[in-house]
């Protein structure tokens, strides 16, 4: 029963277009490095304009009479030497070009909707006791009204300016979406998505070692403040084929050990049939000029249950809870379709008591536990990655096997 459940959800999220994986990083081109590029025409026009004027004066001092030939090296190599100035001006200026026309053009706005405001309370102002007409009343309302809604238009502007600025310069090192202003470039450069709407069927994950298969699912995802927010599935089959022959009590162990795999699986790849999970970004590097080498580290917060009408070995829905850091360092080609990543976490667990005998642990009390994995995503569209070590406090959560997973991202 259980296989036919996993087959049947694998064919279901396989058939559906899904955008990201576990783990759910999935580098994009940064927003800011291209939008930078929009400016390109206009810095290469003033760069060609500085060029062919030092061409001209290049001509101009080679035809002075009586020059020696050091003399016209040192003019052709002071020649170059501006020329290669001109060029590293240029590329500087791109970036604070774009980041300054951004902020002059929404501060402009800004300023016109500000002054709008302002002549309506002039009006307010202007308004007596004497003048309480009907008509004057509901001139005066609608003067309120208007204040209201371009107050509304004001906050969504500033909102707007901030999220331009943030593409065309920088999102802060440590905390990076704590600033609103800052999200929308973050979640996209990390995530490879856009924080407008929700994600429906956000990854799917099929891992698996010698031990136990599980099929993880990241249901829907979405933004909330400075937080990502997932709440997602994990179904697991243990390995374990039945012998003939075998005694009761063969029979009662091997169950057992099945139990712990299955839900030691659950608990790696998300922590158990169903689970809801929050994301705080902590600190990454700065992209904003597509750098090839990023390091991200974040806090999680997840809860998480197992249903006894789903996992097959267990007689009692258990549930779990885990706090926990999480770091993030991949290598990137130029364009993003190579990456090469290595994340390690490390977690605190608890649970229900029933969460602990089924994982079959020394001492059924909270226990620290982590992995590390690595891979490669190709294409923005696929990943295969390994768990290379896991670790923890308990015996029972630990682990020689390498788990090795195959992710479909996006694009598909």
């Amino acid at each position: 029963m259980k296989l036919k459940i996993i087959l049947i959800a694998f064919l279901a999220f396989i058939s559906c277009e899904v955008k990201s994986q576990t783990p759910s990083i999935n580098e994009a081109k940064s927003e800011a490095f291209l939008n930078n590029r929009k400016f390109k025409n206009e810095f290469t026009k003033t760069y060609n304009v500085d060029l062919n004027a030092l061409d001209k004066k290049k001509e101009r001092d080679l035809k002075v009479a009586g020059l020696e030939e050091t003399e016209k090296a040192g003019i052709k190599q002071k020649y170059e030497q501006d020329k290669a100035d001109i060029k590293r001006q240029k590329d500087s200026l791109e970036s604070d070009r774009s980041y300054f026309g951004y902020e002059a053009y929404y501060n402009a706005m800004i300023k016109r909707k500000v002054d709008s405001i302002n002549t309506l309370y002039e009006k307010v102002e202007k308004w007596t006791y004497e003048d309480q007409t009907n008509e004057n009343l509901k001139e005066l309302k609608t003067v309120y009204d208007s204040i209201y809604k371009k107050k509304i238009k004001l906050q969504k502007l500033i909102t707007e300016r901030d999220e331009k600025l943030a593409f065309a310069g920088s999102f802060n090192w440590f905390m990076p979406t704590f600033e609103k202003g800052n999200r929308k470039q973050f979640f996209h450069d990390m995530y490879n998505n856009e924080t407008g709407k929700p994600i429906f069927l956000n990854s799917f994950a099929l891992n698996g070692n010698g031990d136990a298969t599980s099929v993880q699912n990241e249901v829907v995802t979405d933004n909330m403040w400075a937080l990502r927010v997932t709440f997602g599935s994990v179904l697991s089959l243990a390995s374990g084929k039945a012998e003939p022959g075998q005694t009761a009590e063969e029979v009662a162990a091997k169950t057992k050990k099945e139990t712990e795999q299955e839900a030691l699986n659950r608990l790696l790849n998300g922590g158990g049939n169903f689970y809801l999970e929050f994301i705080l970004p902590l600190a990454t590097t700065n992209q904003n000029n597509g750098d090839q080498i990023t390091s991200y580290t974040y806090a999680t917060a997840r809860g998480a249950m197992d249903i006894e009408s789903i996992s097959s070995n267990i007689d009692t829905s258990t549930g779990n809870g885990t706090i926990g850091v999480s770091e993030y360092f991949g290598i990137s080609s130029d364009s993003k379709k190579f990456n090469f990543f290595l994340q390690g976490n490390a977690n605190f667990t608890f649970g229900t008591t029933d969460f602990y005998n089924n994982l079959g642990l020394m001492n059924a009390k909270p226990f620290f536990n982590g992995r590390v994995l690595a891979g490669v995503t190709i294409l923005n569209n696929f990943r295969i990655s390994a768990a290379v070590w896991t670790f923890g406090s308990d015996e029972k959560v630990r682990s020689n096997k390498v788990t090795v997973g195959v992710q479909i991202l996006p694009g598909l």
